[in-house]
């Protein structure tokens, strides 16, 4: 009989794959609690200082990181109290006396009553997912990104990447991994969004690898919930044995409903209620054809595999 019932969950993926919608939607199940990015080395738990930081069994750094991760689930980890550039008076001085946002509600998840399954949202933890899933035992979620979808919604914030220089710097994961996939290439001479569809080939070519060697270690596309969400979070919950409650799929209906706006507003990383169904391409307003050319070249072929030759 399956014990998947206690154990936490780590939603994960590139970052701008889907991973927040995918976690609070799953943290309205009765029993959950909702654990935001604690390996965000700017926000999240202090002793991360790495993004992307790669772990596994026998890694140099694997106790250090385990001690981490027991921390996380134990609620006895303390979230960094960094302000963001956009923080006012009293939003600062909260911050400096309480902790930031993301640590209360860490709080609430952790030291609630009762046995409670945590849902860990975290894309920074993706590249530590198979080793998080097996030290720990923690069902393991991954959210697929078109990477034309998530070049525009990086482009849409004005984010560069340079998570590929710390992803770079870690040589167990160059020697494992990246090697062949990076060799080729001038990194510095390459244009933004260049980098962005070379780290999402980077990324999925190592978490396809997990995935296949775990069977239980599931690769989700966000497209297709996208197109039928409520289908999809059936799925999920079953997969992962939660209840699908009447809170759930209201939830899911009111964030993903014809009369949300497609597009977030202007600046805003996270806005759940979007109109999900022409979210899914929403990318080809945005990516014209020969750059689409370009980053489905650079997504290697495990783009081709999760999206076919024909964009």
């Amino acid at each position: 009989m399956k014990t998947s019932r206690k154990r936490h969950i780590l939603v994960t993926g590139i970052h701008r794959s889907g991973t927040t919608f995918v976690g609070k939607m799953l943290s309205s199940a009765p029993g959950t609690g909702y654990v935001q990015e604690p390996f965000n080395p700017e926000y999240g738990v202090t002793g991360v200082d790495l993004w992307y930081p790669y772990i596994r069994q026998g890694h140099v750094s694997e106790s250090y990181y385990a001690e981490i991760v027991r921390n996380i689930v134990s609620g006895h980890a303390v979230y960094r109290k960094k302000s963001a550039d956009g923080d006012h008076f009293f939003k600062k001085t909260g911050k400096r006396l309480l902790g930031s946002r993301d640590y209360l509600q860490y709080l609430a998840s952790t030291k609630m009553p009762g046995s409670r399954r945590l849902i860990i949202k975290d894309p920074l933890a993706s590249l530590s997912s198979e080793w998080m899933h097996k030290k720990f035992d923690m069902d393991v979620i991954i959210l697929l990104r078109h990477p034309a979808g998530f070049i525009a919604s990086t482009q849409r914030l004005g984010w560069n990447y340079y998570f590929l220089s710390d992803i770079m710097t870690q040589t167990q994961l160059m020697e494992e991994y990246l090697h062949e996939i990076l060799a080729p290439f001038n990194i510095a001479s390459m244009k933004q969004w260049q980098k962005g569809a070379l780290l999402w080939q980077c990324i999925y070519s190592i978490l396809d690898v997990y995935a296949e060697r775990n069977p239980s270690i599931k690769i989700v596309r966000l497209e297709d919930i996208s197109l039928a969400p409520e289908e999809m979070f059936r799925e999920l919950h079953k997969h992962l044995e939660l209840p699908f409650t009447k809170k759930t799929a209201h939830k899911i209906q009111e964030s993903t409903g014809s009369n949300n706006p497609v597009n977030a507003p202007g600046g805003k990383v996270h806005h759940l209620q979007r109109n999900s169904r022409q979210l899914s391409n929403a990318w080809k307003r945005s990516i014209n054809r020969n750059m689409a050319i370009e980053i489905r070249k650079l997504a290697g072929p495990v783009g081709e595999k999760y999206y076919g030759k024909d964009w």
